[in-house]
């Protein structure tokens, strides 16, 4: 792919009206010091010292920071966040970039905001504190999110479903719920990323990398799948949820299967420290765009990668990927391909 046809795919993408409904985090990294010398005249022990204290959105906030980083035209999100002081940083996150929140549903009681908590030793990640991840929502506030969302589908051209946890937002049947809303507008794409319940959805391209196909379809050894072997899996659970698969397979590219369709793209070689997290949403948000501008799925999958290929090379952050970004990947591989003539690109 060449510069100038990814310039090209991005004018497209930024016309693009795009909704994100499922579980929306904060990631708050800071970096910690656990040897200090000093000792809590309170509790006698150890006082660890904290610096540099950043937030960022995570989750379905991820997919949307990675959108916003595409040049999308707009992007609403739909959701619940608690009534605390990582709810309030959610929003001033959200707002800060342009986000339309008047889909958020703000939980008055029983809900703590989802928060990644992510203390870094030395660059390395200790043990997370999470919070909010087992909160669970009544049906009447779900509804009430549901109603928000189908008064804007109308006006939008992708619909991106993330479900993140096992109960907080999006269960199976309320999966179920939204496979009732979504065929009444068959102009809006629709992709879905869920952990727990992509067997539920029916129409809309499901999102998922080998080992949830794997669980999804109660297979193993995944880590020794070839592409034939995604191939013959990703059209089972296309069959099973009457629409496309989208498989990432981390060093081994992405697939799209669809009834006879199955399309491949490599992944870049990349050198150094990589940090994986957040790449999944990259895609998500890569290929989704890609999907409602009516960009073949060659070059949608081409797109993702490169995408991807930049945000995994963002250590101790959930990365995003640029149109410049995008192209300075593109010129480094072409270089070292000019350098190794036998080497391809894509």
């Amino acid at each position: 792919m060449q510069e100038s046809e990814i310039r090209f795919l991005f004018d497209k993408i930024k016309k693009l009206r795009v909704g994100v409904i499922g579980d929306f985090a904060v990631d708050f990294y800071y970096d910690i010091q656990k040897t200090t010398g000093e000792t809590s005249l309170e509790t006698q022990k150890e006082v660890w010292w904290a610096s540099r204290p950043r937030t960022s959105l995570g989750g379905a906030g991820n997919v949307v920071q990675n959108l916003l980083a595409l040049e999308v035209a707009s992007v609403k999100v739909f959701g619940a966040i608690g009534r605390d002081v990582n709810g309030r940083e959610m929003l001033h996150l959200l707002q800060s970039q342009g986000v339309d929140t008047a889909g958020i549903r703000v939980q008055d009681k029983g809900w703590d905001t989802c928060t990644y908590t992510k203390p870094l030793l030395d660059n390395t990640e200790e043990n997370r504190l999470d919070f909010g991840t087992h909160n669970i929502l009544p049906d009447e506030d779900f509804e009430k999110i549901l109603k928000s969302l189908r008064l804007q589908l109308a006006q939008l051209d992708v619909l991106i479903i993330n479900q993140q946890f096992a109960s907080p937002l999006i269960t199976k049947e309320r999966v179920e719920l939204l496979n009732q809303i979504l065929p009444v507008y068959p102009q809006v794409h629709v992709l879905a990323d869920m952990r727990t319940y992509g067997m539920a959805i029916r129409g809309a391209t499901l999102k998922v990398n080998t080992e949830e196909l794997a669980r999804l379809l109660g297979r193993e050894a995944y880590r020794h799948w070839t592409s034939d072997d995604c191939e013959m899996y990703g059209r089972q659970l296309s069959d099973l949820i009457e629409g496309p698969v989208l498989i990432t397979r981390g060093d081994q590219g992405m697939q799209y299967v669809h009834g006879e369709v199955n399309r491949q793209s490599a992944a870049l070689p990349l050198k150094g420290e990589l940090d994986t997290v957040g790449a999944g949403d990259t895609a998500v948000a890569a290929f989704a765009a890609c999907m409602g501008a009516h960009i073949p799925v060659v070059e949608s999958l081409a797109l993702a990668n490169l995408a991807s290929a930049v945000s995994v090379q963002k250590l101790n952050q959930t990365g995003s990927a640029t149109l410049e970004e995008i192209v300075e990947i593109v010129r480094e591989q072409q270089a070292v391909a000019f350098q190794s003539p036998g080497d391809t690109l894509l």
